[in-house]
């Protein structure tokens, strides 16, 4: 058995690139030749957006060689009615609490998403786990964990379905593939063993959503994150220190390589104190992005003057040894810590 997973597509008809990485995630699926894509909630944006997309997305998922099967999440919980046909090997999984398919060797129980606990399912979903099977659980539900924003799960302030690793630990599962986390892949082991993953958004939604996109795969090798090239959003930062300002040209350079136009929204921002007029590394900048449409350029830097004029900086560089071996590079380092606290206090 090999399975794709992925959630929070958020198809929109005014969003074409949306529709394009789910595109892309078909021809992956194909490519990997696998037999089962589970999309863990929020394929689509709301539900008028499913009744618009419909068309399009029969004919993505019509005449495969793999099965797809799907939740509502809370975005789309009412999109996937009795009469609703949305392709040939498409099958919304709607029953409560949770819907249960099975696989040569291998069980699926889908939780089709609605507002309340978890604590209420955890008998039913351990009682729909099969002991001489392989078990999947799809879910659409927040982790309750501290260092995961509202940012993280598309900028909305409600948690849905709250779940945490005491709720999930010991419900007989192999897996629990989950959507509503936008951010990156995130894979998670519980005490029992079970491998927890939400997947990511397959496209960035918005700009919080840094880095290359993924899907995860379920093969016999285990559970892993497979790249899209699907459009995604990156932010390059970095800080100038008077003397490192043909470093940082040269691991941009290298970065750009990283984050091909065709897929990505970068924006470089620069900021610190540089000894090279600004005109000309500004000009520099320009150059070396000048073949990328969707990049924009943040010059947040300062030429070094401010820093030479500084009194204090003036009075320390009296009191430094003349000539030496030592002397260039205190001044080096000088340099550098007047730039970096000036940084600092802008």
């Amino acid at each position: 058995m090999k399975i794709l997973h992925t959630a929070d597509v958020h198809l929109s008809s005014d969003q074409p690139r949306r529709l394009e990485a789910l595109g892309k995630i078909i021809q992956l699926g194909r490519d990997e030749n696998i037999d089962l894509l589970l999309v863990a909630g929020d394929l689509f944006d709301d539900d008028l957006q499913a009744e618009l997309l419909r068309g399009a997305v029969r004919g993505l998922f019509s005449n495969l060689p793999f099965q797809v099967m799907a939740i509502p999440g809370n975005h789309d919980q009412r999109a996937f009615s009795d009469e609703s046909f949305y392709g040939t090997e498409f099958r919304a999984l709607t029953a409560r609490p949770c819907a249960t398919v099975d696989f040569e060797g291998w069980r699926l129980v889908a939780v089709p998403y609605a507002d309340g606990s978890f604590a209420s399912l955890a008998e039913d979903l351990r009682q729909a786990a099969a002991p001489d099977k392989k078990n999947i659980l799809m879910l659409h539900c927040s982790w309750s964990l501290p260092h995961y924003t509202n940012e993280d799960y598309g900028g909305e302030d409600l948690r849905y379905l709250p779940v945490t690793e005491a709720t999930l630990t010991g419900l007989g599962y192999d897996y629990i593939l989950a959507g509503h986390f936008h951010a990156s892949y995130r894979q998670r082991i519980l005490p029992c063993g079970t491998v927890f993953v939400y997947p990511g958004s397959p496209v960035s939604i918005t700009t919080r959503e840094q880095g290359r996109r993924a899907v995860n795969l379920i093969d016999s090798k285990g559970c892993r994150p497979l790249l899209l090239d699907s459009w995604y959003c990156q932010t390059l930062e970095y800080a100038l220190k008077v003397t490192n300002t043909e470093a940082i040209l040269a691991q941009l350079a290298r970065e750009l390589t990283l984050h091909p136009d065709a897929y990505c929204t970068l924006t470089v921002r620069l900021t610190g104190y540089t000894q090279e007029k600004e005109t000309l590394l500004q000009a520099r900048l320009e150059q070396l992005l000048e073949d990328r449409a969707n990049t924009h350029l943040e010059p947040l830097f300062r030429g070094a003057g401010q820093i030479f004029a500084d009194p204090l900086y003036q009075r320390i560089c009296q009191m430094l040894p003349q000539g030496g071996d030592n002397s260039a590079l205190m001044e080096t380092m000088l340099l550098d810590a007047f730039s970096q606290v000036l940084a600092e206090d802008k």
